[in-house]
């Protein structure tokens, strides 16, 4: 499956066009008055829609895009507006690193949380070494992603505008 850009919360496909139409499209987010753009990284496709939903509750919060795989992680997250990453660690023809270390090299500024099954304290280290902010317990600490994107929010909104 190719990674896919989707349409904003509430707009049906046949309007949303183009990625630059979000700012236009959702209610206000960062500071600069967007939203605050995800991307979701699961080779489980009911994780991974488990994990949007839970995104979507998040008010100035926008799904734009999701992979199962490295490549389409990677292509998807540097093809588009995305100001975080949501990453499962292991994909499906690869680990999760990978896809960090290549976007994190690319666009220091990415929110990472990693989502992992294997949060052992290697991985968990190994995350934390390549960029990732958090790197979270899907079976325990799964709940704890809407707050992380709530405090990335704010701290976007205590920043002065350009």
């Amino acid at each position: 499956m190719p990674s896919r850009i989707l349409p904003p919360d509430g707009i049906s496909v046949r309007r949303w066009r183009h990625p630059a139409r979000f700012s236009r499209l959702r209610g206000m987010g960062k500071a600069d008055g967007n939203p605050m753009n995800i991307f979701v990284a699961e080779d489980a496709p009911e994780i991974r829609k488990r994990i949007i939903a839970m995104v979507r509750t998040v008010a100035g919060i926008n799904v734009i895009g999701e992979a199962e795989s490295v490549s389409e992680a990677i292509d998807g997250v540097l093809g588009s507006a995305t100001d975080a990453l949501l990453l499962d660690l292991q994909l499906k023809d690869g680990m999760g690193l990978e896809v960090l270390a290549r976007v994190k090299q690319a666009r220091p500024e990415l929110h990472v949380i990693v989502l992992t099954n294997f949060a052992i304290p290697q991985y968990r280290q190994a995350s934390l070494s390549a960029g990732a902010e958090f790197c979270l317990d899907k079976s325990r600490e799964f709940g704890l992603v809407p707050g992380i994107l709530r405090s990335w929010l704010e701290a976007a909104g205590d920043r002065p505008v350009a």
